[in-house]
């Protein structure tokens, strides 16, 4: 093997695509993945600023403007965005701030159209 590099520096090279093509499907997989980084928020796992950094941003809230997504999964992130702001300005109120975010997400993602299991997967092999 001529690749003289550790594994922990291939790792670190490595690429994971994510895509989602519809609009109801986009949305489903940013209510998804937003769920996720509240959960890790919750328990402590990462931070409101990795958060935010990382996905609560307004760079999310422009691209979910362009597609014209639903108000209700709109105003979940924008929520969201303000959890750093929470943790910085009243940290006793972060729990129940992110609880209130997990559950905007949870009504937004209730009011998707159900999933069509025939489509295609999120994951995918980097072009």
């Amino acid at each position: 093997m001529d690749d003289k590099r550790t594994s922990k520096e291939a790792y670190a090279e490595q690429i994971l695509w994510l895509r989602a093509k519809d609009g109801d499907e986009v949305q489903r997989l940013i209510a998804v993945a937003s769920l996720g980084m509240c959960r890790a928020l919750a328990t402590g796992t990462i931070s409101p600023a990795y958060a935010c950094h990382r996905l609560f941003g307004p760079a999310l809230l422009a691209r979910l403007d362009q597609l014209g997504a639903s108000p209700g999964l709109r105003h979940a992130i924008h929520m969201a965005t303000e959890l750093e702001d929470v943790a910085d300005l009243i940290p006793d109120k972060l729990a129940s701030a992110i609880a209130d975010v997990e559950a905007e997400l949870l009504k937004a993602l209730a009011d998707f159209p159900p999933s069509d299991l025939a489509g295609e997967k999120w994951l995918v092999r980097a072009p």
